[in-house]
């Protein structure tokens, strides 16, 4: 009798965990193919809500729960829609136009030199502005340059290295917290300070840039064009100069408050939340802008999105799916931290392209935290993860919603990408740059070890 009442409920155990597995792949799979049922398009915000929903149906995540991963939640996308409606302002001052028109200039001419400032002033605006808000702002901006300075005899093929740069720039490892909605939320969970992880993180962050550069270079040695037409001098208004200043006035304090977390012990969700109400006054009043523009146009879908998302990895992690994760990890891993971190990264990096970066950064945390980890080891296993998530986008046109942004626009403009030349590229570029970058976190912690033992 004993054993039947095991049996029956090993499988209500095993049926529970099919299920919560079955909703994350139905809400991923919604949230990236965007059907139309009617009239009615299912993008990822609904898809998200849908997940949520029947994650609470089923009973799978109880209300309580559900209620305490929003209750989480509110810091991380406070800080969000803070740096968008920064990313906004600065956009609509005509700071990126302007940035954009600079580099054309620096260039002289020649198409590589203007690839590489491309990429370079991309990896800039996507470690200040978060990757989601500089693709979205930054690929129509690079898209009406090359329009505008394109030799005649160019092909799709010789447009696509500089579009490339501005996609491969957004999902390079974060410099900073704020260069990743990822990073800022699990960082939080872990209690990781703006400070802290720069600290660990700039170094990995500039091997991935590197990387990612040579492996473009590389990828379109035959592509890139040797010269371009030189666009004419921009003519910069008095009315426009002085908005770009007066932004730049709130920006570079705001940076300066961000490093001074750990002194200040003002978080980073405040300062990003003052500059942004400051440049959102600015705005209505010195810009003359219409404020309800900024506010419509920060990315409230991807909001929703992560939100929902973040209850069904709570979910996957309620029926103990992230236990196999925590095992898989550490068998894989032969118990050594190198292992372990170069598992988690190469990990979080093939799950991101598969099934999107956010719900794998939400699953990666909860398995993390359920790992017997502590100090440093268990900041390298998180970082190492975010390592992975930022990266791994890359390898698949899945992987993050930058990447679907950076489709959508080009589509949008006439401009087809083919999904296999995106993997052929992606894919070795990729794991090269995680591995690369898990390696240097990991050479920064033995240096530590070393000085510090």
């Amino acid at each position: 009798m004993l054993s039947h009442i095991g049996h029956a409920s090993g499988a209500a155990e095993a049926m529970t965990q099919v299920t919560a597995f079955s909703i994350l792949a139905l809400t991923v799979s919604l949230a990236l193919r965007r059907p139309r049922i009617f009239s009615l398009q299912i993008g990822h915000a609904p898809a998200a809500v849908l997940g949520a929903a029947l994650c609470l149906v089923t009973g799978i995540v109880p209300p309580h729960l559900a209620w305490r991963t929003v209750e989480f939640l509110a810091v991380p996308l406070a800080t969000i829609v803070s740096l968008m409606v920064i990313t906004l302002v600065a956009e609509r001052a005509g700071v990126f136009q302007y940035m954009a028109h600079r580099i054309a200039r620096a260039a002289a001419g020649s198409a590589p030199r203007l690839f590489t400032l491309i990429f370079c002033a991309g990896a800039a605006t996507g470690s200040v502005f978060t990757n989601d808000a500089a693709v979205l702002i930054f690929t129509p901006v690079v898209f009406g340059l090359i329009e505008q300075t394109k030799e005649r005899d160019w092909t799709l093929s010789n447009k696509l290295p500089f579009y490339f740069a501005v996609l491969y720039v957004s999902n390079v490892v974060g410099l900073f917290v704020i260069s990743n909605p990822i990073n800022i939320i699990v960082s939080r969970y872990f209690h990781v300070s703006f400070l802290e992880y720069a600290r660990w993180m700039v170094l990995p962050a500039l091997v991935s840039i590197v990387t990612s550069y040579v492996g473009l270079r590389l990828a379109f040695r035959r592509d890139l064009p040797r010269t371009y037409k030189q666009p004419e001098p921009l003519v910069v208004g008095s009315r426009q100069r002085r908005n770009m200043l007066l932004c730049a006035a709130v920006l570079v304090p705001t940076l300066v408050a961000f490093f001074s977390e750990e002194w200040t012990d003002v978080p980073t969700w405040i300062v990003a939340a003052v500059a942004a109400g400051v440049l959102l006054a600015l705005h209505a009043t010195v810009f003359r802008g219409r404020t309800g523009d900024v506010v419509a146009g920060v990315g409230w879908d991807v909001l929703i999105f992560v939100v929902g998302i973040f209850i069904v990895a709570e979910g996957i992690r309620h029926v103990g799916l992230t236990v196999y994760l925590a095992d898989l990890l550490e068998a894989i891993s032969g118990d050594s931290v190198l292992g372990l971190t170069t598992a988690t990264g190469l990990t979080a990096g093939a799950v991101s392209a598969v099934m999107n970066n956010h719900p794998t950064a939400g699953a990666m945390a909860l398995t993390i935290a359920d790992m017997p980890l502590e100090g440093l080891t268990e900041r390298a296993v998180v970082l190492s993860a975010l390592i992975g998530g930022d990266l791994g986008p890359k390898m698949l046109p899945t992987g993050s919603l930058a990447a679907l942004m950076w489709f959508r626009i080009l589509r949008d403009k006439g401009v087809h990408v083919s999904y296999w030349r995106y993997v052929r590229i992606g894919v070795p570029v990729t794991l090269a740059a995680i591995v690369l970058s898990v390696l240097t976190l990991n050479a920064e912690l033995w240096l530590y070890g070393w000085l510090f033992p």
